[in-house]
């Protein structure tokens, strides 16, 4: 009898273990947590976010500035978005002679996308700052791929 009670413990004992050791670590599943409770399961989305907070950033915007400009940015970034996916699809699809015709086509969509929300924008905003948005979205971008350059990915793994 009192050999099974020992082959009783060291089996709950060595199942005990085993179960701690196949849990992700506590951070990872608090930040798992955090990121689902937001709703931000895309690393995309965080980049974006990031995006967003460094233009802000640089516009410095007044309130009733903000209120009117960050519904037309989304819309604009998503329009955006939508065309560089069509573009890149093209790219890895397609083998074509037309292919640089459709680059040609995608790039002048990107560029009439711009022209029309910079009109957008110049009614909500001062010229300076109209001018600051897509500076802004460049100095974002070429900083990201410095990041990314330097480390593999942005959070250092």
């Amino acid at each position: 009898m009192n050999t099974l009670l020992k082959y009783i413990v060291f089996s709950l004992l060595v199942f005990a273990g085993i179960e701690s050791y196949s849990q992700p670590p506590a951070s990872f599943r608090s930040n798992q947590r955090t990121y689902q409770q937001r709703g931000n399961f895309s690393p995309y989305r965080k980049i974006e976010v990031a995006k967003e907070n460094y233009v802000a950033r640089q516009l410095d915007l007044s309130d009733d500035e903000a209120e009117k400009f960050w519904p037309l940015y989304r819309q604009y970034s998503q329009e955006m978005a939508a065309v560089r996916q069509l573009k890149r699809q093209n790219t890895l699809n397609n083998r074509s002679r037309d292919q640089t015709q459709k680059d040609i086509y995608y790039e002048q969509q990107m560029v009439d996308i711009k022209r029309k929300y910079n009109q957008e924008f110049s009614k909500i905003l001062p010229p300076g700052k109209v001018s600051l948005i897509s500076r802004s979205e460049r100095e974002f971008t070429d900083e990201l791929i410095k990041i990314y350059g330097e480390r593999g990915t942005p959070d250092g793994q």
